[in-house]
């Protein structure tokens, strides 16, 4: 399904009236777009947020009104236009918004397998910041092995509040990642990349006690990665081990494999590990 097919399925099956818009994220403090947030049906619910890591932004690309799909062109030809329909539409509270990336069809385009680190790549044994007590879950080896034979980049997307909590350090974090891909590595499994959120609104830490985006089941990490690495998310894969994991991109599908950790309430999205091969 490309994009505008998804976007209108979605959008007939939302209130007439709405508008539905293409939603963006982004780190550089120098953007003044205005920022929104969504709730779990993706209708926008304040768009006034300050903190640019605390909200999404209208990625200009795609908007839906009255099942008329308007593109970037027509968005920047009728940008006033656009401005107030948006801005009606959130008066009435019939805004909605879905964290999207589109892949640039000019560069290399890539699949991506993103992976939850706790209880995916590794046992779940609370807050971890110090690499003794990293437990490498060995049958995620074959699984890396396996989607970069089909071609996937593979991606650690964690929210890591300890941060805010102040139970360890950004440095703390990063050293169980550098010792966790090097026990991939010598595995012959490698990890493209990771991203972690350190942010909790219930921290301690400044400053980190913030609601953010970037935590999942919010879609930043994975915005921001295909940015970086032109992600088509329409063929990509989340695999996870909790409800959260699910994150709000509704097209980006989600495995979630059981644990003794947390008990899953989407259980249509729970697989067998051995499923998974299947499904890739």
């Amino acid at each position: 399904m490309n994009k505008e097919n998804f976007f209108l399925n979605f959008y007939n099956n939302i209130e007439n009236d709405s508008v539905l818009i293409a939603l963006d994220f982004n780190i550089d403090s120098k953007i003044r777009n205005k920022l929104y947030t969504i709730d779990k049906n993706y209708k926008i619910i304040k768009n006034d947020i300050e903190n640019i890591l605390s909200g999404y932004s209208f990625n200009n690309n795609i908007l839906i009104y009255n099942n008329k799909i308007y593109t970037e062109n027509e968005i920047s030809e009728n940008k006033k236009y656009i401005d107030e329909l948006i801005d009606n539409a959130f008066q009435k509270n019939v805004l909605y918004g879905i964290p999207s990336y589109f892949a640039d069809k000019n560069k290399k385009i890539n699949k991506a397998l993103f992976l939850d680190r706790d209880g995916v790549l590794m046992e779940d044994v609370g807050y971890i910041g110090t690499i003794d007590r990293v437990k490498i879950k060995k049958e995620f080896i074959n699984i890396i092995k396996y989607a970069k034979e089909k071609g996937y980049i593979t991606i650690v997307t964690t929210n890591q509040a300890g941060v805010s909590y102040n139970y360890y350090t950004n440095e703390d974090v990063n050293n169980v990642h550098n010792y966790l891909y090097e026990e991939y590595k010598n595995n012959g499994a490698i990890i493209d990349d990771f991203y972690y959120c350190p942010y909790h609104i219930k921290g301690h830490v400044e400053p980190y006690n913030i609601l953010s985006v970037l935590r999942k089941p919010e879609a930043g990490m994975h915005l921001l990665a295909s940015k970086k690495y032109n992600i088509d998310l329409f063929n990509s894969f989340m695999i996870g081990d909790r409800d959260t994991d699910i994150v709000k991109i509704p097209y980006l599908k989600t495995l979630l494999i059981e644990t003794d950790v947390y008990e899953i309430e989407n259980k249509k999205n729970i697989v067998k590990i051995d499923d998974i091969y299947n499904l890739l």
